[in-house]
Protein backbone atom coordinates (compact mmCIF):
# COMPACT_ATOMS: atom_id res chain seq x y z
CA UNK A 1 0.00 0.00 0.00
CA UNK A 2 1.76 3.66 -0.81
CA UNK A 3 2.54 5.93 1.71
CA UNK A 4 -0.31 8.44 0.48
CA UNK A 5 -3.03 5.94 1.19
CA UNK A 6 -1.37 5.22 4.65
CA UNK A 7 -1.84 9.27 5.26
CA UNK A 8 -5.85 9.32 5.02
CA UNK A 9 -8.15 7.46 7.46
CA UNK A 10 -10.80 6.87 4.39
CA UNK A 11 -11.11 7.89 0.97
CA UNK A 12 -14.88 7.80 -0.52
CA UNK A 13 -13.60 8.53 -4.13
CA UNK A 14 -14.21 4.52 -5.26
CA UNK A 15 -17.56 5.03 -3.56
CA UNK A 16 -18.69 8.24 -5.45
CA UNK A 17 -17.52 6.14 -8.27
CA UNK A 18 -19.56 3.62 -7.81
CA UNK A 19 -22.43 5.89 -7.10
CA UNK A 20 -22.34 8.11 -9.70
CA UNK A 21 -21.12 10.67 -7.88
CA UNK A 22 -25.23 10.97 -6.10
CA UNK A 23 -23.95 12.68 -2.37
CA UNK A 24 -27.56 11.52 -1.07
CA UNK A 25 -26.90 8.08 -2.51
CA UNK A 26 -22.90 8.30 -1.03
CA UNK A 27 -24.67 9.94 2.45
CA UNK A 28 -27.22 7.18 2.85
CA UNK A 29 -24.28 4.68 2.36
CA UNK A 30 -22.57 5.78 5.01
CA UNK A 31 -25.68 6.07 7.54
CA UNK A 32 -25.79 2.42 6.86
CA UNK A 33 -22.33 2.30 7.54
CA UNK A 34 -22.37 3.38 10.62
CA UNK A 35 -25.69 1.84 11.88
CA UNK A 36 -23.64 -1.56 11.14
CA UNK A 37 -20.63 0.02 13.23
CA UNK A 38 -22.91 0.63 16.27
CA UNK A 39 -24.70 -3.40 15.99
CA UNK A 40 -21.12 -4.21 16.11
CA UNK A 41 -20.24 -2.18 18.97
CA UNK A 42 -23.52 -3.83 20.45
CA UNK A 43 -23.09 -7.19 19.83
CA UNK A 44 -19.41 -7.38 20.79
CA UNK A 45 -19.82 -6.01 23.90
CA UNK A 46 -22.70 -8.87 24.84
CA UNK A 47 -20.28 -11.38 23.23
CA UNK A 48 -17.09 -10.19 24.98
CA UNK A 49 -19.57 -10.61 28.35
CA UNK A 50 -20.35 -14.42 27.57
CA UNK A 51 -17.01 -14.86 26.13
CA UNK A 52 -17.88 -15.87 22.73
CA UNK A 53 -15.17 -15.47 20.19
CA UNK A 54 -16.58 -16.68 17.43
CA UNK A 55 -19.26 -14.39 17.37
CA UNK A 56 -17.23 -11.65 18.19
CA UNK A 57 -14.96 -12.51 14.88
CA UNK A 58 -18.54 -13.08 12.99
CA UNK A 59 -19.53 -9.41 14.10
CA UNK A 60 -16.31 -8.26 12.99
CA UNK A 61 -16.18 -9.86 9.48
CA UNK A 62 -19.89 -8.31 8.84
CA UNK A 63 -18.28 -4.83 9.25
CA UNK A 64 -15.52 -5.47 6.25
CA UNK A 65 -17.03 -4.75 3.35
CA UNK A 66 -18.01 -1.20 4.35
CA UNK A 67 -14.99 -0.39 5.71
CA UNK A 68 -13.67 -1.43 2.37
CA UNK A 69 -16.08 0.70 0.50
CA UNK A 70 -14.65 4.03 2.37
CA UNK A 71 -11.34 2.27 2.29
CA UNK A 72 -10.70 2.71 5.32
CA UNK A 73 -8.14 0.70 6.07
CA UNK A 74 -6.54 1.32 9.72
CA UNK A 75 -10.22 0.13 10.38
CA UNK A 76 -9.34 -2.92 8.70
CA UNK A 77 -6.13 -3.54 10.57
CA UNK A 78 -7.78 -3.17 12.98
CA UNK A 79 -10.86 -5.86 12.07
CA UNK A 80 -7.92 -8.35 11.37
CA UNK A 81 -6.18 -8.29 14.56
CA UNK A 82 -9.26 -8.82 16.35
CA UNK A 83 -10.23 -11.85 14.37
CA UNK A 84 -6.97 -13.46 15.01
CA UNK A 85 -7.63 -12.79 18.35
CA UNK A 86 -10.30 -14.33 18.37
CA UNK A 87 -8.22 -17.95 17.13
CA UNK A 88 -6.86 -17.89 20.60
CA UNK A 89 -7.93 -18.60 23.91
CA UNK A 90 -7.82 -16.38 26.87
CA UNK A 91 -7.30 -12.82 24.67
CA UNK A 92 -10.52 -11.33 25.69
CA UNK A 93 -8.79 -8.51 26.96
CA UNK A 94 -6.70 -7.63 24.00
CA UNK A 95 -10.04 -7.95 22.12
CA UNK A 96 -12.07 -5.61 24.75
CA UNK A 97 -8.50 -3.14 23.94
CA UNK A 98 -8.60 -3.46 20.39
CA UNK A 99 -12.53 -2.67 19.94
CA UNK A 100 -12.26 0.34 22.26
CA UNK A 101 -9.29 1.43 20.19
CA UNK A 102 -11.60 0.46 17.08
CA UNK A 103 -14.24 2.69 18.66
CA UNK A 104 -11.81 6.31 18.89
CA UNK A 105 -10.40 5.79 15.27
CA UNK A 106 -13.70 5.56 13.80
CA UNK A 107 -14.96 8.69 15.38
CA UNK A 108 -11.73 9.97 13.21
CA UNK A 109 -12.37 8.00 10.20
CA UNK A 110 -16.27 9.16 10.45
CA UNK A 111 -15.37 12.62 10.78
CA UNK A 112 -13.07 12.73 7.71
CA UNK A 113 -16.05 10.88 5.17
CA UNK A 114 -18.54 13.26 6.75
CA UNK A 115 -15.54 16.11 5.48
CA UNK A 116 -15.06 14.32 2.03
CA UNK A 117 -18.91 14.20 1.71
CA UNK A 118 -19.03 18.24 2.50
CA UNK A 119 -16.40 18.38 0.01
CA UNK A 120 -18.29 17.09 -3.36
CA UNK A 121 -20.52 20.23 -3.81
CA UNK A 122 -17.22 21.90 -4.79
Amino acid sequence: MNREKRLKRADITKLVNDCLGDKEYISEIVLLLNENIEEFYDATAIYLKAKDRFSISRAAHKIKNGLEMIQAYSLLDYIDVIQTECQHLDTFKNIEKLITDFKKEYTHVLSEVKQQIELLDE
